[in-house]
């Protein structure tokens, strides 16, 4: 059900890619107490991601009951939600990026009166039209998106363009290295989170 890929995906978030963005800095002053704290900061993050995704998809089976569709923890022996199959439930395709690039598929069932929030995610499964078929679900689009190379090209210009700006800190000949690093320490978190929206951007329609 899971995968490492999957949960890179989930590690995009404001507060990593400002760690990212700080040991970066670290590594390049070569501060070891900063960037030895970071470094474990990173590592319980992604820890505390993996552990979550898998105990949230990785021991999940989905079964049909009747009229009900029931997503049964097998590490915890009982249903973690169950949905009716009915006309109050409504079941759409999620256009997640991991899915886009590992041919994976999930559906979002909003309607569930078992959750909080009333909604749930089914999958990601390697097979989305086949189990949509076993378990017999009325969802009869599946198709994501389409590729839009538009879209990819221009998001990917921008990109370039926020990571070549701290780059160029380095490469200017009239600018020493002090400089060059204090500038980094400025405009470093700003040009990741906006290179994460844009890297988002482009994967999102691939």
């Amino acid at each position: 059900m899971g995968s490492l890929s999957a949960v890179g995906f989930a590690l995009v978030s404001r507060f990593t890619l400002l760690t990212v963005a700080a040991l970066v800095v670290a590594l390049q002053i070569g501060h070891p107490v900063w960037i030895g704290l970071l470094s474990v900061v990173l590592l319980c993050i992604i820890g505390a991601r993996m552990l979550s995704f898998y105990l949230r998809y990785g021991t999940i089976e989905y079964q049909r009951r009747g009229e009900f569709l029931v997503a049964y923890d097998r590490l915890l022996e009982s249903p973690q939600w169950i949905a009716t199959v009915g006309p109050g439930t409504d079941f759409s395709v999620i256009n997640a990026i991991v899915d886009r690039l590992r041919d994976t598929g999930r559906l979002r069932i909003t309607g569930v009166d078992s959750v909080d929030g009333g909604s749930v995610q089914f999958g990601p499964l390697s097979d989305l039209d086949e189990a949509i078929n076993t378990l017999q679900l009325p969802v009869h689009q599946t198709e994501r998106p389409e590729r839009d190379p538009t879209i990819i090209a221009a998001a990917g210009g921008l990109l370039l363009f926020f990571l070549a700006v701290p780059a160029g800190l380095f490469l200017a000949p009239g600018i020493d290295s002090g400089t060059a690093y204090a500038s980094l320490v400025v405009i470093g978190p700003f040009a990741v989170i906006h290179a994460g929206i844009l890297l988002y951007v482009a994967l999102s329609r691939i």
